[in-house]
């Protein structure tokens, strides 16, 4: 038997990762954008495609890999997005805190 949540269910549960993840990600600041001052929701198309991809990870490894793919999709290159290894301590909070293992 399938346990099935409610849509509105899953919905707050998707705006509350989308949140925490936004806010872990200014606070993180990967490229740079909080520090020019850009706005606090300045992350939030990035973490629009990062949670779908989410799904699939089976550690921080993982993670890292998607955020830095991710990064460097939206920014263009390593040059803006930095190392993979630049991801670690975001890849370990977001293993930690948001993802269900």
């Amino acid at each position: 038997m399938q346990f099935v949540l409610p849509k509105r269910t899953l919905r707050l549960r998707y705006l509350s990762l989308h949140r925490g993840l936004s806010e872990l990600l200014y606070r993180h600041d990967p490229v740079g954008l909080a520090a020019i001052g850009a706005p606090k929701d300045e992350y939030e198309s990035e973490v629009s495609t990062i949670i779908p991809r989410l799904k699939g990870a089976t550690g921080p490894e993982d993670v890292r890999r998607i955020f830095h793919r991710e990064f460097l999709r939206w920014f263009g290159d390593e040059q803006t997005a930095g190392p993979e290894s630049a991801y670690n301590a975001i890849a370990c909070e977001i293993w930690d805190k948001f993802i269900e293992h």
